[in-house]
C-alpha cells in the first residue's frame, strides 16, 4: 500500500472534495463505504472503481506511479508512448514548442472524436518538462 501523501503542488488542480457528491465517471454517491479518490493527472473524483490504473505521469526512468481515473490512463499512456517516440526522432521535432503543438492537435483531434458526456481535462503535462499546459 502506497502512504505517500501527495505534494500541496500537485494538489493545485484537484476538485475540491466538497464539490462532488457522485463520482464523475460512473455517477455512484460518496459515502462511508464508497471514498473519493483524485486522479492526478485531471484533478477530478472518481470511485475506487473508476480510478483502477495506476501509472508514472512522466517519462522519467524513477517517476513513481500514481492513481488515474480510466480515460487518464488512456490519455497518458499515449502521451508517454508520444515522448518515447518524440525522442527517436529527429532533433527538429523534439522542441518543447513542437510538443506543446503536437499535445494540442491530438486533444483536439480526441475531443471531435469522443461522445457528448467526454469532460476535457482542464491541464495536460508536458512528456519533456512535466509543466502542466493550459487546455
Amino acid at each position: 500500500m502506497n502512504l505517500i501523501k501527495p505534494a500541496n503542488g500537485e494538489k493545485d488542480h484537484w476538485v475540491p472534495d466538497e464539490a462532488v457528491s457522485k463520482c464523475t465517471s460512473c455517477g455512484s454517491d460518496f459515502g462511508a463505504f464508497n471514498r473519493r479518490h483524485h486522479c492526478r493527472n485531471c484533478g477530478d473524483i472518481f470511485c475506487d472503481k473508476c480510478t483502477k490504473g495506476r501509472i508514472a505521469l512522466t517519462a522519467k526512468e524513477n517517476a513513481q506511479q500514481v492513481r488515474v481515473c480510466d480515460r487518464c490512463m488512456a490519455e497518458v499512456s499515449q502521451r508517454l508512448s508520444n515522448a518515447k517516440e518524440a525522442v527517436s526522432k529527429p532533433a527538429g521535432l523534439q522542441s518543447h514548442e513542437d510538443l506543446a503543438r503536437r499535445l494540442q492537435e491530438e486533444l483536439n483531434k480526441n475531443r471531435s472524436n469522443s461522445d457528448e458526456s467526454w469532460k476535457p481535462t482542464r491541464e495536460v503535462a508536458c512528456p519533456i518538462c512535466t509543466v502542466h499546459l493550459q487546455d
